[in-house]
């Protein structure tokens, strides 16, 4: 019993030196953790590989996203109807409101994106996660 506890303080601490067989097989485990673990496992909601359909819908680790653009004139035009000028300085919340009132959507989460085009515009990109 002491000394499959001994190995195994041994594995924890990686007290095998470079070249030995437990060393490499400690390497082939962690390089398959790595590759064979799928990546929702690891928390990578920052990763751009996505795929795009026709309808503007993209589909990554079986959410639904939606993307839109706002133009910050469109967005400035709602909040004056609406009697929210309050919000013009806080793209965030104004684009929620924009979502919900405007569009009758309903998000989860959504993710603004503040984007200058080639001619000087400011547009709101936004991405919306549904259930």
């Amino acid at each position: 019993m002491r000394s499959f506890l001994a190995k195994i303080k041994d594995v924890l601490l990686w007290s095998y030196a470079r070249g030995t067989w437990q060393y490499d097989v400690l390497c082939l485990i962690i390089i398959a953790v790595i590759f064979l673990v799928p990546g929702r496992y690891f928390g990578d909601r920052d990763r751009t590989g996505l795929t795009r359909a026709n309808d503007n819908r993209f589909f990554a680790s079986n959410i639904a996203r939606e993307s839109i653009e706002i133009s910050s004139s469109e967005l400035e035009n709602f909040l004056k109807k609406e009697n929210r000028t309050d919000l013009l300085n806080s793209p965030g919340e104004a684009t929620v409101l924009y979502i919900r009132e405007h569009l009758k959507k309903e998000a989860a989460t959504i993710r603004v994106e503040t984007v200058k085009t080639p001619d000087g515009r400011t547009v709101y990109r936004v991405w919306i996660f549904q259930d």
